[in-house]
């Protein structure tokens, strides 16, 4: 039986700064995730669709890569607990230094092809981390995902079970649950990653494993890149109709049990 072609839409994104914040990570300097969570993929996604799309409606890939990195001052409003009630702090705002990306761009593979329509007419404006970092939308593509044993995958998050990589480890939420107007939004899991950094040249990792999908729009062979390719074993690989590359793969996060999936 051959293996099962997932159908789908290949979206890309622009913008002229992004800032993924740690979550774990609070100081007076503020380092930026060097790729985007998936929380903030399916941020971007519901800001398109001007609702919340929860982890069981779509399953979503991406590749992430900018031009170069700096850091930033940032005014920040500063609270303080008296007698029972948060008020402004009385030594007025502070200041916070936070790293940003300079020309972010985001390749984001979405399943099920039907989501097209939210990037064709999007209800609000997409961000990259901070309300200031506004996105746009490039291409609107339909794209068809074969699953692949191995494959050359760009800059990404991957579960750290589904790799056997080198990489910067990360926990991190893969959701949030939308609760009542007005009220904080309550974590749905927490997963363990491995990201895939940009890199100046643009290299690819090579990996293996199940899932793995290869883009239609590949140009470049196998034999062409071997030098440049870190190697990586994994599942969830799979090979876009549009890919550059022959070997070029995407690899699609598969969401925790309790957020079901597609």
């Amino acid at each position: 039986m051959p293996p099962l072609t997932l159908h789908g839409v290949h979206v890309r994104l622009e913008g002229l700064t992004a800032s993924f914040r740690q979550p774990l990570l609070i100081s007076g300097t503020q380092a930026s995730l060097p790729v985007p969570a998936y929380t903030n993929v399916l941020g971007m996604i519901s800001a398109c669709a001007g609702r919340v799309v929860s982890p069981h409606e779509v399953r979503v890939g991406f590749e992430y890569r900018y031009r170069g990195q700096a850091m930033d001052l940032q005014r920040t409003r500063r609270w303080t607990l008296e007698r029972g009630r948060l008020r402004e702090h009385r030594k007025g705002p502070g200041l916070l230094r936070r790293q940003f990306h300079v020309a972010p761009s985001l390749d984001l593979y979405v399943v099920p092809a039907a989501m097209s329509a939210v990037f064709e007419s999007p209800v609000a404006t997409p961000r990259f981390g901070r309300s200031e970092d506004v996105a746009w939308v490039v291409f609107v593509r339909p794209v068809s995902l074969v699953p692949v044993q191995r494959g050359a995958i760009g800059a990404t998050l991957v579960a750290r079970d589904a790799v056997q990589s080198h990489g910067l480890p990360l926990t991190l939420a893969e959701w949030f649950e939308a609760g009542p107007f007005g009220q904080p939004r309550r974590v749905g899991a927490v997963g363990r990653f491995i990201s895939l950094p940009p890199t100046a040249d643009g290299m690819r990792f090579d990996v293996q494993g199940n899932d793995l999908f290869h883009p239609s729009d590949a140009d470049l062979s196998a034999q062409e890149r071997a030098e440049d390719l870190h190697h990586v074993q994994g599942n969830d690989l799979f090979h876009p109709s549009n890919a550059k590359g022959s070997d070029d793969a995407v690899y699609l996060h598969a969401w925790s049990q309790a957020a079901g999936g597609v």
